[in-house]
């Protein structure tokens, strides 16, 4: 009776392991451990430091949520805030248009169509801190590029990137032309996924081009829009390298973001506390888009 049960035991377990695939997890063990290391980690210890008052050195002080009452009676934070927002209405809805636009030209039999493509999508792969670099020398107030046009015409110059009326205006140019390219191509592969037999119905039906676009190409394309707002909503909240290349958050705070402020107060002024606390407001903040992206998609 005892051999039959452990022999039992024995073929449970050898069935048991029969049937678990340790091969892919082996595969994807070292990106687990990277995200453990660069991801979970940090997050779980920003979350334990933002309740904490620490400067960087010594032991951190527990002080509950003292920092996140102390982060929305902050001017500066709050100021940070509505710029992140400013930029994301004034980016997100030109982003999608904008690519809208090019995607369903550069869709068409054109002569040189790859190279205008790949010449839209090239600030794509161009690095943030080089492309910041270029509009820091083209609205230069001294020797930029478009002040010395305005000069050639006998217009004004402007001190662009040193004048809170304007410093916002050319982080929103910046980003545009940064990001319509890559939105340009997710477009194209949602217009290219169109079947050409709706648009020869519609138009035996006698649609022109305008009733195609609102009723064939818009709606087929909602899973692009939603991706693309997605995107570009959390690449709004997270934007960083082109803002303290271009302003570093100035002039008096015009272009600070809620990344910005948390640079400033982690590596500035040593408030490692504060800054945790605001770290944990953008990530609740962009976990939020990111579930409605997944359930949106998820029932589309």
């Amino acid at each position: 009776m005892g051999k039959r049960l452990i022999n039992k035991r024995d073929v449970t377990k050898q069935h048991f392991w029969n049937n678990v695939k340790v091969v892919p997890y082996l595969y994807i063990l070292p990106n687990m451990i990277l995200f453990l290391t660069f991801m979970i980690i940090p997050l779980f210890m920003s979350a334990y430091y933002s309740l904490t008052k620490w400067g960087g050195m010594g032991k951190p002080k527990f002080i509950g949520l003292e920092n996140y009452v102390k982060l929305f009676k902050n001017d500066v934070f709050l100021i940070s805030l509505l710029n992140t927002l400013k930029l994301t209405v004034a980016t997100v809805p030109m982003l999608m248009a904008l690519a809208l636009f090019f995607a369903i030209f550069l869709n068409q039999k054109l002569k040189f169509r790859g190279f205008f493509r790949s010449a839209i999508y090239m600030p794509a792969v161009v690095s943030m801190v080089s492309a910041g670099m270029v509009f820091v020398w083209m609205f230069n107030s001294q020797i930029g590029l478009i002040n010395f046009l305005l000069k050639s015409v006998g217009l004004p110059v402007i001190d662009w990137l040193n004048d809170p009326k304007y410093a916002m205006i050319m982080i929103i140019v910046g980003t545009l032309w940064i990001r319509t390219g890559y939105n340009m191509v997710i477009y194209i592969a949602g217009l290219q996924g169109i079947s050409p037999e709706y648009y020869e119905a519609a138009t035996v039906d006698g649609a022109g081009k305008w009733q195609q676009f609102r009723y064939i190409t818009m709606p087929l394309l909602t899973s692009s829009h939603l991706f693309i707002f997605i995107t570009c909503v959390i690449y709004s909240f997270r934007s960083f390298d082109l803002i303290y290349v271009m302003t570093k958050g100035g002039p008096l705070n015009s272009t600070k973001t809620l990344v910005v402020y948390i640079y400033d107060a982690a590596f500035q002024k040593n408030q490692y506390g504060s800054a945790s606390a605001a770290g944990i407001v953008l990530f609740f903040i962009l976990l939020i888009f990111t579930i409605i992206r997944f359930k949106m998609q998820k029932e589309r």
